[in-house]
C-alpha cells in the first residue's frame, strides 16, 4: 500500500473516533440510587427519623455528603413553628468516612458527613438518624402527622424513594405527593400488614421531593403541642392614644356613613301591620322576575324555574329517561349513573324536548335560555348540559337583570352595581392594609390605618345591598314577598277550596305555581302542600319514565327543580386521600448534595 493509501486508511479510522468522542458526555454523573426513610412517631408528637441514602458519586472525587434539614417554618404573622432536632448520628455500612459536623444557622440544620482529607468515588451508603420534636398536629376530627420525607433541595436526581411511617395507632387515611414545591401529584400509599403507611416514588429529578402524611384517630398524639416562637410584637405599633383612636373612628365614619345611607335608601319600605294576602303572582310577573326582584339576584334556581315555567306554558316538554330504552342508554354518558328512578321514584336524569309552540310573547331572557339549552338540537338530556350549564346560566341571569331594569323595577343592573361596590370596598381595604403596614413599620400610628381597613370590610359587606329598586319595584317586592309567604303557608285558603274543584283545575293550579315556588325559594313547602292535597293528573308537559299517572310526579319535580340537581352538577373527581397533601407542605424536607 502506498503512502496515500495509508493516509486514507488512517483518516478512515480517526474520523469515526472523533465523531464518537464528540457524541459522548463526560461519563456518569452523581445521583442517589435509593432513598429509604423510616419514620416512627411517638405519643408526644415527636418523630424518630432514619434515612438510608445510597449515594453514587460516580467518577467524581468527593469527601462525602451534606444533608440540610429545616428546623423552622412560618406559622403565623408573628410566630414561627420550630422543629427541634436532636440525637443526630451517621453511619456508613459501606465503609465511607462518616465523620459528622452538625451546625445550625438561619433555621436550617446542616449535617456534613465525610473526611476532608479523604476522597471517595462510586456508590456509598449513609444512614442518618435523628429525633424531631413537635411534628404531630392533634385535632378534634383526627390527629395528623406530615413529613417532607425527601426535600426539594437535593441537586441530584433520585432513582427510588421508599418511605414507611408508623405511629402508636393505625392510620385512618394517608396521602403522598411527589414533584416540585406545591405539587399535588399523588404517589401510591399502602397500608402494611403491621398497620404502617408505606409510600413509594421513582425517577425524581433535581429539585423534586416527596411529602407523606397520615391521619390518625383523635387522641393518638394527645400530648403533642407545636413548638412556637414569637418573631414580632405589634403592641407598640398599634398603641392606642386619643389621636390614633380618633383618626381610626373618623376614617371609618367618613367612608361608611354615606354607604349606609345609600343602602338604606335601597331597601324597600314595608307598610306597618300585616300586609294583604297575595294569592296570585303580582303584576302577572314571570317566576324569574319575582325571584330577582325579591332579593336583587338572578341565580340558578331562577333559571330552573324559568325552564319549568316554559314547560307549563307549552314551550318545552320534560321527560324522565328510561334505562330500558336503547336510545336513552346510548346517550347515557353525561356524567350520571343511568339507573332510572331510585327507590323514591325520583329519576337520575331527564330529557328536554323543545315543542313547536309559538314563541311570541316570550321575554328576551326566555328566548336566550331556550336557544342556549337547545343549541345542539330540539332534544337534549339534562346531564348533557353539565359542561356548559354554567355558561348558559350566566347568560340567562345577565338577561334577567336587563329585564327587571327595562320593566322599571331597578334603577340599574343589580349585578353591575354590586360589582362596582365590591371593587370600591376591595380598593379601600387594600389601601387600608398598605397604610397600616407602612404606619406599623415606621411609627406607632398603625391603629389609625385600621379604621380604613374596617371601612373596606364594611363596604364589602354592604355591596350586596346597594342595588336600588324604583318605587314600582318596591311595590312588586312587597307583593312578591306576600305571594312567597302564601306559597309556603300550610294553612293557605286555597287548600281547603281544592275539594270543591275538579281534578284538572286542581292540578293546573298546583303545577302552575310550582315555578314561582322554585324561584321564590319555597319549592319544598309548596310540593309538600300539593302532595297533601291529594293526587292529581300528570301534566301533559311532564312524562314519567314508567308511564304512570300521578304517583312519582311530585318527588320527581322537586328533584328536577333543585339547584343541587345532580344531573346539572359536574361529578366530583375521583381520587384517594384527602387531597390536602402537597410537596413541601409539611415539616422536614430540605435537601443536600456532595462536598
Amino acid at each position: 500500500m502506498g503512502a496515500d493509501g495509508r493516509r486514507r486508511g488512517l483518516a478512515g479510522l480517526v474520523f469515526p473516533a472523533l465523531l464518537l468522542a464528540g457524541c459522548t458526555d463526560g461519563g456518569p454523573e452523581e445521583a442517589i440510587r435509593s432513598y429509604e426513610v423510616d419514620l416512627v412517631a411517638a405519643e408526644d408528637g415527636s418523630l424518630q427519623v432514619e434515612e438510608t441514602i445510597a449515594y453514587d458519586f460516580a467518577d467524581s472525587e468527593r469527601h462525602g455528603i451534606e444533608r440540610l434539614i429545616p428546623e423552622r417554618a412560618p406559622y403565623e404573622q408573628t410566630r414561627d413553628r420550630l422543629y427541634p432536632i436532636s440525637d443526630v448520628t451517621v453511619q456508613s455500612p459501606t465503609g465511607a468516612p462518616a465523620d459528622t459536623e452538625v451546625t445550625s444557622e438561619d433555621g436550617v440544620l446542616t449535617v456534613r458527613v465525610g473526611d476532608e482529607d479523604t476522597e471517595v468515588t462510586g456508590r456509598h451508603t449513609y444512614v442518618l438518624s435523628y429525633r424531631v420534636d413537635g411534628v404531630a398536629d392533634p385535632g378534634d376530627d383526627g390527629d395528623r402527622l406530615a413529613w417532607n420525607a425527601v426535600g426539594t433541595g437535593w441537586d441530584v436526581p433520585i432513582d427510588e424513594v421508599d418511605v414507611q411511617l408508623s405511629a402508636p395507632a393505625g392510620p385512618v387515611g394517608g396521602d403522598c405527593a411527589v414533584g416540585a414545591d406545591d405539587s399535588r401529584t399523588a404517589c401510591p400509599v399502602d397500608r402494611t400488614a403491621s398497620g404502617d403507611l408505606r409510600a413509594q416514588a421513582t425517577g425524581l429529578a433535581p429539585g423534586e421531593g416527596v411529602t407523606v402524611s397520615g391521619t390518625y384517630p383523635a387522641g393518638t398524639f394527645a400530648g403533642a403541642e407545636p413548638v412556637l416562637e414569637e418573631t414580632f410584637s405589634p403592641a407598640q405599633a398599634f398603641r392606642a392614644t386619643p389621636t390614633t383612636a380618633g383618626l381610626a373612628v373618623g376614617a371609618l365614619l367618613a367612608l361608611v356613613v354615606p354607604a349606609l345611607l345609600r343602602a338604606r335608601r335601597g331597601r324597600p319600605a314595608r307598610a306597618p301591620g300585616p300586609g294583604a294576602p297575595q294569592l296570585t303572582p303580582p303584576h302577572d310577573a314571570r317566576p324569574a322576575e319575582l325571584g330577582t326582584v325579591l332579593d336583587g339576584r338572578a341565580q340558578r334556581h331562577e333559571v330552573i324555574a324559568t325552564l319549568l315555567d316554559l314547560a307549563v306554558r307549552g314551550q318545552l316538554r320534560i321527560e324522565e329517561t328510561d334505562p330500558d330504552d336503547p336510545d336513552d342508554a346510548e346517550q347515557g354518558d353525561g356524567g350520571q349513573d343511568d339507573d332510572g328512578p331510585d327507590d323514591d321514584g325520583v329519576p337520575s336524569d331527564w330529557r328536554l324536548v323543545r315543542t313547536p309552540a309559538d314563541p311570541r310573547g316570550l321575554r328576551p331572557y326566555e328566548r336566550q335560555l331556550l336557544d342556549d339549552v337547545f343549541a345542539d338540537g330540539a332534544v337534549v338530556r339534562l346531564s348533557d348540559l353539565q359542561s356548559r350549564f354554567t355558561a348558559v346560566e350566566s347568560r340567562a341571569c345577565a338577561a334577567m337583570y336587563q329585564d327587571v331594569v327595562e320593566r322599571g323595577w331597578f334603577r340599574a343592573d343589580p349585578a353591575a352595581v354590586r360589582r362596582r361596590w365590591y371593587v370600591l370596598g376591595a380598593g379601600v381595604l387594600v389601601a387600608g392594609v398598605v397604610l397600616t403596614v407602612v404606619l406599623a413599620a415606621t411609627s406607632t400610628w398603625a391603629l389609625a390605618g385600621s379604621g380604613v381597613v374596617l371601612a373596606g370590610l364594611v363596604l364589602l359587606g354592604l355591596a350586596g345591598r346597594m342595588p336600588q329598586r324604583t318605587p314600582e319595584g318596591a311595590e312588586v317586592h312587597e307583593r312578591a314577598a306576600a305571594f312567597r309567604d302564601h306559597l309556603a303557608a300550610s294553612d293557605a285558603p286555597w287548600v281547603a277550596d281544592l275539594e270543591q274543584l275538579a281534578g284538572p283545575a286542581r292540578t293546573d293550579l298546583r303545577l302552575r305555581h310550582l315555578p314561582h315556588a322554585v324561584a321564590l325559594g319555597v319549592a319544598e313547602e309548596w310540593t309538600a302542600r300539593a302532595q297533601a292535597a291529594g293526587p292529581g293528573t300528570t301534566p301533559t308537559w311532564y312524562r314519567p319514565a314508567d308511564g304512570a299517572g300521578h304517583v312519582a310526579v311530585w318527588p320527581a319535580l322537586l328533584a328536577f327543580s333543585s339547584p343541587q340537581n345532580p344531573a346539572l352538577s359536574p361529578p366530583a373527581s375521583a381520587g384517594s386521600g384527602t387531597g390536602a397533601t402537597y410537596v413541601g407542605g409539611a415539616a422536614g424536607g430540605g435537601g443536600g448534595g456532595s462536598w
